[in-house]
């Protein structure tokens, strides 16, 4: 048998259970902010995500609107919150899609071209598509810290994108009664 040396009065399993408490003790204490910490990471990682989808969807309906000369604000509009924004925003339609993309909008202007001569002026049109779109919260926690960023305090985290093109169109010679840049 072999045996252990120990100090007088103690024994060998007294400083092991002592030590047991505390490190449950600081466990304890330091889990609850590392959870939080850790769904911080993924609450931001969605919203980032998201806000990346609603870069895309708002470049894509700007294309489609370059594209597409005779195409009304309207129609920009529908292929931004119909197509664009459920293609690239995860779980757009799950979310209610359309109540959360409220606030978009598509303008068109006019601009001087830069090769302007007094002779033979020319203008182009740019089209101008805003879209705006509510990145739900649902980590517990986060949702009360991050919520109020944006101004509201509604549950969901207002991002906003504008995204600008020329639209594709033969040489104009006049603004065509649209307003500037």
């Amino acid at each position: 048998m072999i045996s252990r040396w120990t100090p007088a009065g103690q024994s060998g399993l007294a400083g092991r259970e002592r030590s047991g408490g505390q490190a449950l003790t600081e466990f304890a204490l330091v889990v609850p902010v590392l959870f939080l910490i850790l769904f911080a990471i993924i609450q931001f990682g969605f919203l980032l995500g998201g806000h990346v989808g609603l870069t895309n969807a708002a470049r894509e309906a700007a294309r489609y609107a370059s594209t597409v000369p005779n195409a009304t604000s309207a129609q920009v509009l529908g292929e931004l919150r119909t197509n664009s924004m459920p293609r690239w925003i995860p779980n757009f339609r799950a979310l209610g899609g359309q109540n959360e993309s409220a606030g978009s909008t598509v303008t068109y202007c006019s601009v001087a071209n830069p090769n302007n001569a007094s002779d033979y002026p020319s203008y182009s049109v740019r089209v101008r598509v805003h879209a705006v779109y509510r990145h739900a919260l649902f980590v517990p926690l986060i949702d009360l810290i991050v919520d109020t960023l944006d101004g509201t305090s509604d549950g969901a985290l207002t991002a906003r994108v504008t995204e600008e093109m020329r639209v594709e169109n033969p040489r104009l010679t006049t603004t065509g009664g649209l307003p500037g840049c």
